[in-house]
């Protein structure tokens, strides 16, 4: 009396089946043995040491020979530990090796997918100073430079933080003795000003006051602009 759970020859391969069994065979999951989990669980750990030892000796050839490694070399080393020990955790303990090729498929277009977004990201960060030097730094407070100190032709470019260059620039011109008595004069200037000023917004609060730049006494650049900043004398 024949099976009939037995695969028939005539269906084959069955794409819709997940199991790659066929449609006319019983129902079950490979069943991967521990020996060979525990295997694969003590590759894993010796990749997991290998990239760690690898970061360290990176550091110790930098500091002895006195020299800086491209960081892309860190990255393809790391990377391509990253990706041994994901394709055994995903043939082993996802069980793709067993499973239909067509999830294997899938998997691999949803990371060609991910592959794309990552790469268009990226070549968009890399190429911003191509276009605008400006944008080709991390943002930070009080702006990253790149732009001219005034309208002239012969204006110079500044190259930091525009608060810390125009700071810089004013200790120059008025000497320290000058520019702590202004720096103190803003400041009781400031506080009168805050503690007299208007309790809410009034219909003038997006206008810019005239006067010295906001944070041009500060130790440091301001987080961001001071509605009552400019207005010291």
């Amino acid at each position: 009396m024949s099976n009939a759970h037995a695969p028939s020859a005539s269906h084959g391969f069955d794409e819709l089946d997940p199991h790659g069994a066929g449609k006319h065979t019983t129902h079950s999951h490979h069943i991967v043995s521990g020996v060979t989990l525990l295997g694969i669980l003590g590759i894993l750990l010796m990749f997991t040491a290998l990239t760690v030892g690898l970061a360290q000796g990176e550091k110790w050839v930098m500091s002895y020979f006195s020299i800086e490694l491209p960081r892309w070399v860190n990255v393809a080393v790391a990377m391509s530990i990253a990706t041994v020990k994901a394709t055994l955790v995903l043939m082993y303990f996802m069980l793709l090796r067993y499973s239909n090729p067509i999830n294997t498929i899938v998997f691999l277009v949803c990371l060609l997918a991910f592959a794309l977004f990552l790469f268009f990201t990226g070549l968009d960060l890399g190429n911003r100073g191509n276009i605008d030097p400006v944008k080709a730094t991390a943002i930070q407070a009080g702006g990253v430079g790149g732009i001219k100190a005034g309208w002239s032709k012969d204006a110079p470019i500044i190259d930091k933080a525009t608060v810390v260059y125009w700071r810089e620039r004013k200790l120059n011109e008025v000497g320290p003795e000058k520019f702590a008595k202004m720096k103190a004069a803003f400041g009781h200037s400031h506080a009168a000003h805050a503690s007299h000023g208007p309790a809410g917004p009034t219909g003038n609060a997006a206008h810019v006051p005239a006067g010295l730049t906001p944070g041009l006494f500060d130790a440091a650049a301001p987080a961001a602009h001071d509605a009552h900043g400019g207005s010291g004398h």
